[in-house]
């Protein structure tokens, strides 16, 4: 087997082979879901990616005979360094042949680089931050990931972990069947959660008031999510960036904003899974692809509920309780047939127990990897 190189890409040549790289990997898999192609060349230029206003990164392939068998990035976020100053350095992207000695040249590589900007240890797989794509699947490979989230094949976490990386943390994604009944004492703790006084819970419509809405959503998050691990706030540039991407998909009948007099103090948002669409168009929007994308996108009977947060001085009054009964209650009479709750890190301990009470059950787990360096 002739010897692997490993190249740093700098062009945008070079970068569109970074992206297509994976797709010979996943020829015989018929649970990945190829990237948009076009979202990704934005989003990895340093140019153009909203990561590179904070952070950023050298991309890496792995090169044999000509053709690219693996690929990986090593990055720095300087709003973690500002938050945490702990000397952490992060890989993302990470693909690669089933070839341990090709895994260990790309982390090498990585390494090398993040070691010479004096980071101490290395987190990942992150692709960019923690509000991206993140975590390697180690278990639930048999079904199609949800939007927003990723699949790999079985074998990575073995060239992960031979190449000396260590479990950090792991996040849960829960699945349900909205056809199964919610324990009736949950509607009934619902009834009495509505009876605090001021209090109101409303739909998010995304093309009505969607400023006023996604300015409020980008409070609660920051502000709920400050002791969430790993947490590093959103820039404008980033939330702007995800807003983008998400208004086409809310459910408006299954996305929520609570209310106490007035004051918004929580909410809770759910996404079509676009990945039934995406899936369709193998990573190309044109000619026909953005044409697909659109006439499929709404046809799943799939749905992601992908962020909640309520404040904490409110977090005791079982509003995210009223959330998840009003998410059942509306799921089944659209249409849907089966949901996704993620991602959760293992000790949310509050949210994992609230979960205990719905028809839900973890399917998939994604893992944070960790190294000394």
């Amino acid at each position: 087997m002739p010897n692997v190189e490993i190249k740093t890409v700098n062009t945008n040549r070079e970068r569109l082979r970074f992206i297509k790289m994976p797709w010979p990997i996943y020829k015989n898999d018929p649970h990945w879901v190829p990237p948009i192609i076009a979202d990704q060349k934005s989003f990895i230029n340093p140019k153009k990616g909203v990561f590179f206003e904070h952070g950023k990164a050298k991309l890496f392939l792995a090169i044999r005979d000509g053709k690219p068998v693996g690929r990986i990035s090593a990055h720095i976020n300087t709003l973690h360094d500002e938050i945490y100053n702990d000397g952490k350095g992060f890989f993302g992207f990470f693909e690669c042949e089933n070839n341990q000695e090709t895994a260990d040249m790309l982390f090498r590589a990585a390494e090398h680089y993040l070691k010479s900007q004096n980071r101490k240890f290395v987190e990942g797989p992150m692709s960019f931050g923690i509000y991206d794509e993140i975590g390697l699947l180690v278990d639930g490979f048999d079904t199609d990931p949800y939007v927003l989230n990723v699949h790999n094949p079985e074998y990575y976490q073995k060239l992960v972990e031979n190449a000396g990386y260590k479990k950090s943390v792991d996040w849960y994604a829960y699945r349900g069947a909205t056809n199964q009944k919610v324990d009736e004492k949950m509607y009934q703790f619902k009834d009495r959660v509505m009876k605090q006084p001021g209090l109101t819970i409303r739909k998010i419509y995304p093309h009505e008031n969607f400023k006023r809405d996604a300015a409020i959503v980008k409070h609660i998050f920051s502000t709920a999510w400050n002791k969430n691990w790993g947490h590093v706030p959103l820039t404008d540039s980033e939330f702007n960036r995800i807003a983008k991407e998400l208004t086409r998909l809310v459910v408006p009948d299954l996305s929520f904003i609570a209310e106490i007099n007035g004051q918004a103090i929580g909410f809770a948002l759910s996404i079509y899974d676009a990945n039934v669409a995406v899936k369709k168009i193998n990573g190309r929007l044109f000619p026909v692809g953005f044409i697909k994308l659109l006439t499929n996108l709404k046809k799943t009977d799939r749905f992601r509920h992908i962020l909640m947060g309520v404040l904490e001085e409110y977090r005791s009054r079982g509003i995210e309780i009223a959330f998840y009964v009003n998410i059942a209650e509306q799921a089944y009479k659209l249409g849907f047939s089966e949901i996704e709750m993620s991602l959760i890190v293992e000790n949310n301990e509050p949210m994992r127990n609230s979960l205990k009470h719905l028809p839900v059950e973890i399917y998939k787990t994604y893992r944070i990897y960790t190294k000394d360096l």
